[in-house]
């Protein structure tokens, strides 16, 4: 004769409470539970934190059902459809009530194993209690749910009171799996003797996982059967052996422990755990029972809502991503960090307490696969957007990354991505000194290393100085000249803002007056000859070159610039061609969205000041430029992209001696590099097969535009001061920093001091 685990008639009123009241108040759930992957199929979200909305009646089932939130249980808007749906659930019991609030619906078929016929009306309430763990649902106002809401229930009734026969039993199992077919089977009985192999390894060849309890009886050295066949070689690891903790993750004292089970062993909540129950005396109702009959439905409903996802998954690797997730408990003097980071069963605790938020999220690394056919570890992925703005579509844009059990994760692209636009003005800290002669304009900024602390017979004077940028040009009498420069100066030499006619320009980005594909090159040394022509022209040509230092990719820049002067007005024409390794105006990846490629644009641009009262000049720069298509030869998503577009506007005044003589005051209206055209193209995998686990893939065409236009206002101030140097202030405006539509408006303010040294 086989006994229900947990139960038999005389312990019922020991092992439950009375049953809830209707009107019992609820206490609100107030912690959220956070999801930051969701399956590939059928979720689709991204890869972003996912913020919990329970609805009125989740946060009341919790308010009985504690360990939900503590197991991570996400809400249903967290789950969608992956909430058990598409999976049905053996249950081998004492059967249910059908009309149950929280199994209403929940049931597809019923059998009495006793009979041949349907009915299952439960006598001692047991069977309709565990069925409600595994998959009660809240929609026809129950109090209680269960871990899989989505799942559907077969019932077997085997048991009238708290005991039945093995053959009974075995009718009863063998119509859940052969009949019904069901992928998983919850048994919450078991035997001191050992019994029912037939029907349990008929089950492990039919490919049933099987979750089943260790028994009631408080042994430290063995378990029921049927959780013992665990270890056996022909259980193939499909049979979970399943023991109850208390509310604080302690073994329950009537668990079973069985350390040649280990392998095969988790925990669940056990000690009060409340759910549905009904006998013919008591409908409806709701009770809290004890035992690791309650355990093991629990890890039923986990397996369910796993495969719901991923109903691709072999009986075996659901068993594995339920051990290899589940909270580490020792029985050992171990440390928490030491017990959390076990890689090997515990002689007591098995694997642990099942952990059902972490059983769906990725175990292992998450890989993704490329049109190649080569696996990128997407660790690392990371994509700096280009200068002219984020990418606008990589919002849509969605792949399949998967982890050791190939299990499908979403990632949104666009959460890989960092702006490479800017946050502000940075003021640079630096002495400087400048010296200038006919013909001659020399500078240099130093930057200080250490502090006077450092070097306890060093003065601040004295300190060690390390240049930090460097600019020198000399021009002859016939208007012949060369200049040269490190730490990206190249705009003290080129463009409108070598004139002086522009309004000051304290940020650590080129002026706005110049090509802005001058500051891709941020830390480039530039070289550059100019002559006069006849007709006054002034002719400038020159290099720009940076070398590869990480984070700074390798560019060059070649320019021809054309300066006359006509009447008051200055106009200048700078054609130029900006070459980039493994990086394309900015946009450079790595991991899974690592880019290698060349990329080379060209660009004019067209600049201009003109005096429009005493002392105030008007300035202006418009630029356009032509980035060529390219093709990615790295392992990477990215596989290339189309010719693009970018341009940049500004307008500015400048005046001087407006307070005292000497000062500068700037105002400046411009729009930073943007990308107005262009596309980005993307090779992914886009679904998984829930058959085969097989990916499908696609190419999307990504716009590289970004979603808004960024507009800056500054206002610019410089004014010598009597105790020497020049004290220079800028605040700054930004309205879509970034280009993007949805950032906020930023405001900076920065300040600088320069004195020259003797």
């Amino acid at each position: 004769m086989l006994k229900l685990n947990p139960l038999n008639a005389a312990l019922l009123a020991a092992l439950c409470a009375p049953a809830f009241a209707q009107t019992e108040a609820a206490t609100p759930e107030t912690d959220d539970i956070v999801v930051s992957l969701q399956a590939a199929a059928p979720v689709t979200s991204a890869a972003t934190l996912v913020k919990a909305a329970p609805t009125v009646a989740e946060n009341r089932a919790r308010s009985y059902q504690g360990w939900l939130t503590k197991l991570g249980t996400p809400y249903a808007n967290q789950l969608g459809t992956g909430n058990g749906a598409g999976v049905t659930v053996g249950v081998v019991d004492s059967g249910l009530q059908l009309t149950h609030p929280t199994l209403k619906g929940q049931v597809l078929a019923t059998y009495n194993a006793f009979t041949g016929s349907t009915d299952v009306t439960d006598q001692i309430g047991h069977g309709t209690h565990v069925s409600g763990l595994i998959a009660g649902s809240l929609a026809n106002g129950s109090l209680t749910q269960g871990v899989a809401p989505g799942a559907k229930l077969v019932m077997a009734k085997v048991f009238q009171t708290g005991s039945a026969d093995s053959l009974t039993i075995q009718r009863g199992i063998d119509w859940t799996v052969n009949v019904q077919k069901a992928p998983i089977v919850s048994l919450s009985l078991g035997s001191n003797a050992l019994s029912l192999q037939t029907p349990i390894q008929n089950a492990v060849t039919k490919g049933t996982l099987i979750t089943a309890a260790l028994g009631n009886d408080g042994f430290t050295n063995r378990a029921s059967w049927p959780a013992e066949f665990a270890k056996a070689t022909w259980a193939k690891g499909q049979i979970i052996a399943v023991g109850a903790v208390d509310a604080n993750n302690k073994r329950a004292s009537f668990s079973n422990v069985d350390p040649t089970l280990a392998n095969w062993t988790v925990y669940a909540p056990g000690v009060n755990v409340a759910s549905s129950y009904s006998v013919p005396s008591m409908q409806n109702a709701y009770v809290y029972m004890s035992g690791t009959s309650m355990a093991t439905p629990i890890v039923a409903g986990q397996a369910a809502l796993i495969k719901s996802n991923w109903n691709f998954l072999t009986a075996p690797d659901l068993a594995q991503v339920i051990f290899q997730s589940a909270t580490r408990l020792c029985s050992t003097t171990l440390t928490a960090a030491a017990c959390a980071a076990r890689t090997t069963a515990d002689p007591v605790y098995g694997w642990g307490v099942v952990n059902i938020g972490a059983s769906l999220q990725p175990i292992g690394s998450l890989n993704v696969g490329t049109r190649t056919g080569t696996v990128v570890n997407f660790a690392g992925t990371a994509l700096a957007s280009a200068k002219g703005g984020k990418a606008s579509g990589l919002k849509g844009v969605n792949a399949t990354a998967v982890d050791k059990f190939n299990r499908g994760f979403v990632v949104n692209l666009a959460t890989t991505t960092t702006g490479t636009a800017g946050t502000g003005t940075a003021i640079p800290a630096a002495t400087s000194t400048t010296a200038a002669t006919k013909g001659v304009n020399f500078s240099a900024e130093y930057s200080q290393i250490g502090n006077p602390a450092d070097h306890p017979s060093a003065t601040d004077s004295a300190a060690p100085l390390k240049l930090a940028r460097m600019s020198y040009r000399f021009a002859d009498d016939r208007g012949a000249g060369f200049g040269f420069g490190t730490g990206g100066t190249a705009g003290q030499y080129f463009g409108l803002d070598a004139t002086g006619s522009t309004p000051l320009n304290l940020g650590s980005e080129s002026s706005r007056f110049n090509a802005p594909y001058f500051a891709m090159a941020e830390s480039a040394t530039h070289l550059g000859y100019s002559s006069t022509l006849d007709d006054g022209i002034v002719l400038r040509w020159g290099v720009m070159t940076q070398a590869a230092s990480s984070p700074v990719a390798a560019r060059s820049l070649a320019t021809v610039e054309l300066q006359k002067q006509m009447g008051n007005m200055t106009g200048v024409l700078t054609l130029g061609q900006l070459q980039e390794t493994n990086s394309v105006l900015g946009l450079a990846g790595s991991g899974a969205l690592a880019l290698q490629a060349q990329g080379r644009t060209t660009f004019m641009t067209l600049a201009g000041s003109l005096p429009v009262a005493p002392k105030t000049t008007l300035s202006a720069m418009a630029t356009l430029g032509l980035t060529a298509g390219y093709d990615n030869s790295a392992a990477s998503l990215i596989e290339g992209a189309s010719g693009s577009q970018t341009a940049a506007w500004s307008l500015g005044l400048a005046r001087k001696d407006v307070w005292r003589n000497g000062d500068r005051l700037g105002l400046t209206l411009a729009m930073p590099l943007k990308t107005i055209s262009g596309s980005l193209q993307v090779y992914s995998a886009v679904s998984q097969s829930q058959v085969d686990g097989s990916l499908q893939y696609a190419s999307q065409a990504v716009s590289l535009a970004p979603s808004g236009t960024e507009r800056d206002l500054e206002l610019s101030y410089a004014t010598p001061l009597r105790i020497g140097g020049k004290l220079s202030v800028l605040s700054q405006l930004r309205l879509q920093p970034g280009h993007d539509a949805e950032a906020p408006t930023q405001f900076g303010l920065g300040l600088r001091y320069v004195r020259a040294l003797k």
